[in-house]
């Protein structure tokens, strides 16, 4: 059933009709198996990308290189404040580009290559270059990897909201994407823990060896560099023919960038969902950034431990995608989000709250199968948002084009895009100033770690961060665009064209 909801195409499907949105009167055939498997693989890139910086960039310069925490955290923030603001850039131009390729095309030829080389050179710094040199290092090639990622990530994203306007069938598109996106964290994964990190004599705790981590990312950047390729070539016709549809057009000129951002936030919808994304990516930010070090040094797993607990994250969130489109239908996307994320950190803080309390062991041979359970339960009920996030907000380029009479889903996607990477920098900086206020030692194994600091670290990681949650999620409450105000802002688009 599942599965079904994923690939169906609805009956009333405007793209049947030639009905207005994303994508253009004249795009008759509805979308195939093929174009949503082969969009959906581009964002193997981009769960690669996440797992390599997100997951062990902040543990490798802190723990392996021994960089201080609050210099990586303040490198990471200033190369996510950089990429962040960038992104509505190559979103607008991604709009306005005129090629016979399309308007994302060009960006996803462009970004693979220089993407690999910079993955490469992050995880392979030079040596005796110091503690300045090592914060030059990280904030260059962070700042330019992630530039390149956005080149491709921001119209590839972008390019999704154009391949329908069925309310549901956004929610399918959104599936396929998440759903890569975790393919690329699972094979990152599996990758680092079972054969560059695996235990050797000298490392039991494999993460901790530093000659893993240039190969790890050169294996990265190959996985990468194949599935941008692969996905731009599978919707390069389907792009050409909305191309082509978008220019028969009579629109208005393109507005400038500020002109797009004010606009913009003149939508409340826009506004409430950017400001409430904004402030739940930094409970992701933090919670990325600590990952490696709760489960290395509080719950002192070993790397195969470690290794499974985020396979159980990963496949959870994999699971609950599919559960995406059924939620939305029942509950609507506002609530079906908020649900998602509320009940998805409750399950995530459960085992550091119920250890502290004695309620859940600390070692032995069931901790980590029950961490894997919970880890597993936590991204299976987080699974829909991270798919009905990305369908509400091709939503609201809808509600852009019937005020405005413009497509942007290029800026939008954009200025989602610096939310979460503004958002995730500032949770690294936050927890890289944490490690140095709780004296959080460099460079040695779990054993020689003190148990308080350990603790302070688990509650930094956990049960504190449930006060972004609730602010967050309030703000999203007040999300207006329901299922009924978009069909009826499909219907005047189609009256208007």
């Amino acid at each position: 059933m599942a599965q079904a909801a994923m690939t169906a195409v609805s009956d009333d499907d405007p793209l049947r009709a030639g009905g207005a949105g994303a994508a253009p009167i004249g795009l008759a055939r509805s979308l195939s198996f093929r174009l949503k498997l082969g969009y959906g693989l581009g964002e193997m890139a981009e769960g690669v990308k996440t797992a390599a910086l997100e997951t062990f960039l902040f543990f490798y310069y802190v723990q392996v290189i021994g960089l201080s925490g609050s210099l990586v955290g303040l490198a990471l923030l200033i190369a996510l404040l950089f990429d962040g603001l960038v992104d509505p850039l190559i979103g607008h131009f991604s709009d306005n580009l005129r090629s016979r390729i399309g308007r994302r095309h060009p960006f996803l030829y462009l970004a693979p290559l220089p993407l690999g080389i910079a993955l490469w050179l992050l995880f392979s710094p030079p040596a005796a270059l110091g503690q300045w040199g090592l914060f030059g290092w990280l904030l260059g090639f962070t700042a330019f990897s992630r530039l390149m990622q956005s080149f491709y990530f921001v119209p590839h994203m972008a390019l999704g909201a154009e391949l329908s306007t069925d309310f549901r069938e956004r929610i399918s598109v959104s599936s396929y994407r998440n759903i890569f996106a975790f393919i690329g964290r699972l094979l990152v994964l599996w990758l680092a823990f079972s054969i560059f990190f695996r235990p050797v004599p000298g490392f039991p705790q494999g993460q901790l060896n530093g000659a893993g981590y240039p190969p790890f990312a050169v294996a990265c950047a190959v996985v990468a560099f194949v599935a941008i390729l692969v996905s731009a070539a599978t919707t390069q016709r389907r792009a050409v023919e909305v191309y082509h549809a978008v220019a028969a057009r009579a629109e208005p000129e393109p507005a400038s960038l500020l002109g797009n951002l004010v606009k913009a936030f003149k939508l409340r919808s826009f506004t409430i969902y950017f400001v409430a994304i904004l402030i739940s990516y930094v409970l992701g930010g933090v919670q990325a950034a600590l990952g490696v070090h709760v489960n290395t040094f509080y719950w002192k797993l070993s790397a195969a431990g470690v290794q499974s607990v985020f396979f159980g994250t990963a496949f959870g969130f994999m699971a609950g995608s599919l559960l995406a489109r059924a939620l939305a239908d029942r509950l609507d996307k506002k609530i079906g989000y908020i649900s998602s994320v509320v009940v998805s950190v409750a399950i995530n803080v459960a085992p550091i709250t119920l250890a502290q309390l004695g309620l859940f062991p600390t070692g032995g041979a069931v901790l980590t199968p029950l961490l894997t359970t919970f880890a597993f339960l936590a991204g299976f009920a987080g699974g829909p948002a991270m798919v009905i996030a990305g369908a509400m907000l091709a939503d609201v380029a809808d509600a852009y084009e019937l005020r405005y009479r413009g497509r942007c889903e290029g800026f939008l996607f954009g200025a989602s895009a610096f939310t979460r990477k503004a958002s995730l920098g500032l949770g690294g900086a936050l927890a890289g100033v944490a490690l140095d206020l709780i004296h959080f030692p460099r460079g040695v194994d779990a054993a020689h770690v003190p148990r308080d600091a350990a603790v302070h670290l688990a509650l930094l990681y956990g049960p504190a961060l449930f006060v972004f949650t609730t602010i967050s999620m309030s703000i999203m409450m007040m999300y207006d665009l329901t299922r009924a105000k978009h069909a009826d802002i499909l219907e005047q688009l189609e009256k208007r064209r």
